[in-house]
């Protein structure tokens, strides 16, 4: 595994099917599909295109750009061809494109917004709040009273990574001999 595809351990959280097929693209293009049968099935009288929200939504927040935005285009371009293949709408064909280009527009924005929000979720783990600190050895007190030292306890409580280096002033203080050396 990849550096940036590990789970901290702290951080690993069961799933249920539920949710795992949720986020297969399988799930979402049965959906759409569904919701346009749905409207060719109850006629002209009721629709479902706000109900195309949740496949693209659902394709957004699993961080799928490309298929939450061909959902965005393509369910919109489905209701357009039931509507003037299927029901033989009275309606003109100019009010027609322009429903079609406010269904894109707002789901296509709609995507654009959960797909960023979820993407910076997942890159944003933040500890807030007091840490107990020892002033003398840096251990962190946890929330079950236990003191872990701070390089282990930062990477399972957040999404930041430890490396280890030396100030200045330290190396001065632990290492005189390499700051008394003339070149």
């Amino acid at each position: 595994m990849t550096p940036l595809m590990r789970i901290p351990e702290g951080n690993r959280t069961s799933t249920s099917a539920l949710a795992r097929f949720s986020a297969h693209p399988l799930c979402w293009v049965t959906m759409a599909v569904m919701l346009l049968a749905l409207d060719v099935l109850t006629g002209p009288t009721i629709q479902f295109p706000i109900a195309y929200l949740l496949p693209v939504g659902l394709a957004a927040w699993h961080v799928r750009r490309y298929w939450a935005g061909s959902l965005a285009m393509s369910l919109p371009l489905g209701r357009f061809g039931i509507v003037w293949l299927i029901e033989a709408s009275s309606a003109p064909l100019w009010a027609a494109v322009i429903n079609l280009l406010i269904r894109v527009a707002v789901l296509l924005v709609l995507s654009e917004f959960v797909w960023r929000y979820r993407r910076a979720a997942r890159e944003v783990k933040v500890l807030s709040g007091l840490l107990p600190i020892c002033a003398y050895c840096r251990k962190i007190r946890d929330e079950k009273d236990q003191w872990q030292v701070l390089e282990n306890y930062l990477p399972t409580h957040s999404e930041a990574d430890l490396t280890h280096g030396i100030c200045p002033n330290c190396a001065r203080v632990h290492f005189p001999e390499a700051f008394n050396q003339q070149p």
